[in-house]
C-alpha cells in the first residue's frame, strides 16, 4: 500500500492481509488516518518507493508480483478480489 506520513511525505507498506479482512482493511484506507497493523502484519515498510532490496525480498519470499500488482479502488471490490483469492487458495488443496 502507499500513502503519506503525518509530514506528507510518501510512504509504502506490505501489509500482510488476511481474505476475510481484506474489505475492513479497505475501509479503514478510505476512512483517512488509519493503522496498517490493527488490520494485518507489516511486512516492510518505509519512505518513499521501495529499494530494489525490498522489492528482490518481497518477490523471494513471499511470492509478490510487482507487474501483477491490483489496484483495489474501494472496499465492495476488495470483497470480490477476497473471495476469489480464497476460490484460487482452495482450488490449490
Amino acid at each position: 500500500m502507499r500513502g503519506e506520513d503525518p509530514d506528507g511525505a510518501p510512504i509504502y507498506a506490505y501489509v500482510g492481509v488476511r481474505a476475510d479482512k481484506l474489505q475492513a482493511f479497505m475501509e479503514a484506507q478510505n476512512s483517512g488516518l488509519f493503522y496498517p497493523e490493527e488490520h494485518g502484519v507489516i511486512i516492510e515498510f518505509g519512505h518513499g518507493e521501495p529499494d530494489a532490496q525490498v522489492r528482490e525480498k518481497m518477490e523471494r519470499d513471499y511470492g509478490f508480483n510487482h507487474e501483477g500488482m491490483l489496484d483495489i479502488p474501494d472496499p465492495e471490490n476488495a470483497t470480490r478480489v477476497a473471495a476469489e483469492l480464497s476460490r484460487k487458495a482452495n482450488d490449490k488443496e
